[in-house]
């Protein structure tokens, strides 16, 4: 029998994505086959609980994660890029198998808050720099930050969701208007206006990138050193995961052997990728050295524009994707059943690994993830 399909790395509304709410991300895997699928929305847990709930209406197996942007300083010192190519330093971390919120009050909890609010105002700054533009072309239409927070359940919005709202906006006005506007405001046609996904990626790319005239940079507050966020995610119950960007290859991530070792320093171990990004040969590389560094491999489709696609990557299917991708989508799930049962999981709250040798520690946690696994598609849901 081949290995069950996974996915465990998608965005909900509950930050952004071409999915209404997390239902539809399930309806949509299960259509598709996939029987392991995880949440992963920035800096929030807000869509975890209805995601659990669509899940075991489906008897589908959830994982839990989130993901935040911290600060490689020393990458950043030397202007080395990691997983975010525009931005030396910065570094796209996952908490993978979330298994408690943060405490309120806790230091933790602030940090987070802190990341959040820092990145709330930063999209108000550019609600008020395109308003300036509105208003230098004379466009009857203004944005405001209510109408921002209304377009996710949780208040926790990003740059796509100003770019959406002043896309349907304008769209609003009919074509011929809105055609007229957005040339006027970007300086070009806009693209074919049915098209939601394209017509927003176009307006970020000409508006409020750097270097483009509403362009508001990111307040320093918004990120976290890295030791800092292995931290903050350990206190979340969770397995912090590094996304492999892969394609393009940024500078520290050359050498995967040299990467995986690095990330070791820094408590890391587990890695993720998204395939759809990369060449088969590249994954290969990738899978091949985590093996030789015995860590699980994770994987997704992210689903964090408005435009639809499957949920299944071009490579998951294949061997020896499907069977890697599905043991460490185990390792998760077993994680997160020894937690539930009141023992460390896969990495201890200090952030060490349970089991020194990592061999040991996979086999026992993919075994303890499969009997999980069979809980869920029974429909037990012992973790709810």
């Amino acid at each position: 029998m081949p290995a069950p399909l996974t996915n465990t790395h998608i965005h909900t509304n509950y930050s952004f994505s071409v999915f209404n709410n997390p239902a539809e991300a399930v309806a949509q895997a299960v259509r598709e086959g996939i029987e392991i699928l995880g949440i992963n929305d920035h800096y929030t847990i807000a869509g975890h609980d209805e995601f659990r709930r669509a899940c075991a209406v489906h008897r589908l197996a959830p994982l839990f994660s989130m993901e935040a942007v911290a600060l490689d300083l020393e990458a950043q010192a030397a202007g080395h890029r990691l997983n975010d190519p525009a931005n030396p330093g910065r570094c796209y971390l996952t908490a993978k198998s979330v298994t408690r919120p943060l405490r309120n009050g806790t230091p933790a909890a602030r940090t987070l808050a802190r990341m959040r609010y820092a990145l709330t105002q930063r999209n108000a700054q550019l609600v008020t720099n395109l308003n300036a533009h509105l208003a230098a072309i004379h466009a009857p239409v203004s944005l405001s930050m209510a109408e921002v927070e209304a377009l996710t359940p949780a208040g926790n919005t990003t740059e796509r969701h100003v770019i959406q709202l002043l896309a349907e906006k304008i769209l609003a006005l009919g074509t011929a208007t809105a055609t007229h506007l957005f040339t006027q405001l970007c300086s070009a046609p806009p693209p074919d206006l049915s098209n939601a996904a394209a017509l927003q990626d176009f307006l970020r790319a000409t508006l409020i990138k750097a270097g483009k005239p509403d362009y508001a940079p990111e307040l320093p507050e918004a990120f976290e050193p890295l030791p800092q966020m292995v931290s903050l995610y350990l206190e979340m119950g969770a397995i912090p995961t590094y996304p492999i960007l892969g394609n393009p290859i940024t500078e520290v991530e050359q050498n995967i052997h040299t990467l995986l070792t690095r990330l070791a320093s820094h408590k890391i171990f587990a890695i993720e990728v998204i395939p759809n990004r990369n060449t088969r040969e590249r994954l290969l590389e990738i899978i091949d050295a985590a093996q030789a560094a015995s860590i699980p491999v994770f994987t997704g489709t992210e689903h964090n524009t408005k435009t639809p696609g499957p949920l299944l990557d071009k490579f998951s299917s294949e061997e020896p994707f499907r069977t890697v991708f599905f043991e460490g989508a185990l390792v998760a799930l077993g994680h997160a059943a020894e937690i539930a049962a009141g023992h460390d999981g896969y990495v201890r709250p200090d952030g060490s690994l349970r089991f020194p040798h990592r061999p040991d520690g996979l086999a026992f946690f993919r075994q303890r993830g499969y009997q999980a696994f069979q809980r869920y598609r029974s429909g037990q849901h012992p973790l709810t």
